[in-house]
């Protein structure tokens, strides 16, 4: 186990998927956008990636 600075160990806790809940996730764009979570957009140049971003800026 790797020490903190002041000397902590450091605990490292194993769970089995089937024992993880889901949480439900909102969504600013179905099922392309989740609300409040990093998203990032590629494309090439001259795709509308900013565009869109700023159309989506723009939502009430």
């Amino acid at each position: 186990m790797t020490d903190y600075p002041n000397n902590i160990p450091a605990k490292l806790e194993i769970i089995k998927a089937s024992e993880i809940i889901p949480k439900e996730v909102r969504w600013l764009w179905y099922p392309y956008i989740p609300f409040g979570k990093v998203t990032l957009l590629q494309g090439d140049p001259g795709d509308g990636k900013g565009k869109l971003m700023l159309s989506l800026a723009a939502l009430p």
